[in-house]
């Protein structure tokens, strides 16, 4: 049995893992920020010298790319068409007024959970059949749909589940809401792990048969998520476009397509360009909270300005210690989503009320979150390999009270992969044993934020691939399974992705054995 050692060695690194307790609720903030201050949360420097056009507001740059008008004109046209209903056949009208059996009564009795979980719908709803739907009442098909819309990462499995559900309501000419169009783009968009042009190009496709053949026009939320999927896609035409066509049926920018204007900027690699959106959301009486200056942070880094990140990352710690006291509230991840739109309503309510407003803005909390850390270990996990950096880092997270993420061994676990089993390198076997070691404490801990799931298994194969070899990495995979608690589906996916990685890792090492520097 391997003996666990600690991950701090003050003869060697920082602490590069920290067991944090979870943190109570804050007291609410009783110095609000200013405009000015929150305007001053960035830097401004060198602005007028940007080499990047402008943003003329209007949804086009001050230079134009001919070689893209082909590109234009093959994307979905805007225009509608006319709608073809579905109308019930006799046969299916007859199967209305067949007796709900008692799998429908479960999952009945599911939906009217407070707290269920897409999982939870979804094994439910697989056991009435694809016309069982037919039984349920307008507010438990609503639900079903609001159920499984929600996952905090969507992926190709979660897709399938949720489209199903749509072709099953469409079949039976039951309607959707534009809530659950807007979902059925979404999850279209992110068929593949990341959104690419195959993904934007079927979203586009729903988005045109929401509002051709169902007639169903598009709101604000549509168009924040068409105008997030084509930035994230690297189709910035198409995303000029959307925000064009979304001025032209006159809907205005709200909190959350000024938030995407922040990163459009920071993928295209305009760091003024982010400084202006920013600017423009505060001045336009939006709320700033943790949520916007991680966009801040992690579009300053994509645009390859560090330092200007970390300036940031410092106010936040700043205003931490002057505005709200050092405690740090422990999130659920479904949290901030809720609170973005509740901060969208409050600014559109009170926009002609600054104290009002001001009042909404002193009850937010703006200090570095687990995100936050989470952005800077990924960039230092996946582009610089200053371990040494993520040490400090999370020491700081330890000091601060915020409790560890799942997502940040993820990121570790990936920069050993990246950089590990290589000669004088940081990332060494010792250390990435520490990180194990730590990780299984916390596991043991059950704490919410920190669970075994697909890609923290893969990533630790991945690493202990690299920097181990092959039998320690079977060895780490069997504990791994061992403890393998929740969703036993996704660990027969996680296992069979694990197979074929040890499986490429032994044809690698037969054609050039595998060097472990400890």
């Amino acid at each position: 049995m391997r003996k666990r050692m600690s991950i701090y060695n003050s003869g060697e690194q920082a602490r590069d893992l920290h067991q944090a307790t979870l943190s109570r609720r804050p007291q609410l903030n009783r110095s609000p920020l200013s405009r000015d201050e929150c305007l001053n949360m960035l830097d401004y420097y060198s602005e007028d010298y940007s080499t990047f056009a402008p943003w003329t507001g209007d949804g086009q740059h001050t230079t134009s790319a001919s070689s893209q008008t082909s590109k234009i004109q093959s994307q979905p046209s805007f225009d509608l068409l006319e709608p073809s209903p579905t109308r019930l056949s006799d046969t299916e009208q007859d199967l209305l007024n067949v007796e709900p059996n008692s799998d429908i009564q479960r999952l009945k009795s599911t939906l009217d959970e407070p707290k269920c979980t897409h999982t939870e719908a979804w094994e439910a709803y697989s056991r009435i059949g694809s016309r069982g739907i037919a039984h349920l009442s307008h507010h438990s098909r609503h639900r079903l749909m609001q159920c499984l819309s929600i996952i905090r990462k969507k992926n190709r499995e979660s897709m399938f589940r949720y489209l199903s559900v749509v072709d099953d309501m469409k079949a039976l000419g039951l309607p959707l809401t534009e809530a659950e169009w807007n979902s059925a783009i979404a999850f279209t968009a992110h068929a593949f792990e990341r959104i690419n042009a195959a993904g934007v190009e079927s979203a586009l496709l729903k988005w045109k048969e929401m509002e051709q053949q169902a007639q169903v026009k598009s709101g604000h939320v549509t168009f924040n998520i068409l105008f997030d999927m084509a930035t994230k896609a690297g189709k910035f035409v198409l995303a000029e476009m959307i925000l064009k066509e979304m001025e032209a049926r006159g809907l205005k920018k709200n909190r959350h397509t000024r938030v995407g204007m922040i990163y459009y900027h920071g993928l295209k690699g305009d760091g003024d360009g982010v400084r202006r959106a920013y600017r423009e959301f505060v001045k336009a009486g939006e709320v700033v909270d943790t949520v916007v200056m991680n966009c801040v942070i992690a579009s300053l880094i994509r645009a390859g300005e560090l330092s200007a990140a970390e300036h940031v990352y410092e106010r936040m710690k700043l205003v931490l210690s002057q505005h709200t006291g050092r405690q740090i509230p422990n999130l659920h991840w479904t949290e901030p989503r809720d609170l973005g739109r509740i901060l969208d309503r409050a600014a559109r309510k009170h926009r002609d009320r600054p104290d009002e407003l001001r009042r909404v803005q002193e009850q937010q909390f703006l200090a570095p979150s687990q995100h936050t850390f989470a952005i800077f270990v990924e960039h230092h996990a996946t582009r610089t390999g200053e371990l040494r950096r993520i040490g400090s880092l999370l020491a700081e997270m330890q000091d601060l009270g915020v409790p560890m993420d799942g997502r940040i061994f993820v990121k570790i676990f990936k920069g050993f992969a990246f950089h590990g089993g290589e000669r004088y390198t940081t990332w060494t076997k010792a250390r990435l044993e520490n990180v194990w070691g730590s990780m299984l404490g916390i596991l043991d801990q059950r704490l919410d934020s920190v669970k075994l799931n697909r890609w923290m298994a893969v990533w630790a194969m991945r690493a202990f691939e690299k920097c181990s070899g092959h039998e320690e990495t079977l060895q780490i995979w069997e504990e791994l399974r061992k403890r393998w608690k929740r969703d036993f589906a996704e660990l027969a996916t996680t296992q069979e992705m694990v197979s074929d990685l040890l499986k490429r890792a032994v044809k690698h090492a037969a054609a050039a054995p595998a060097k472990v520097y400890i």
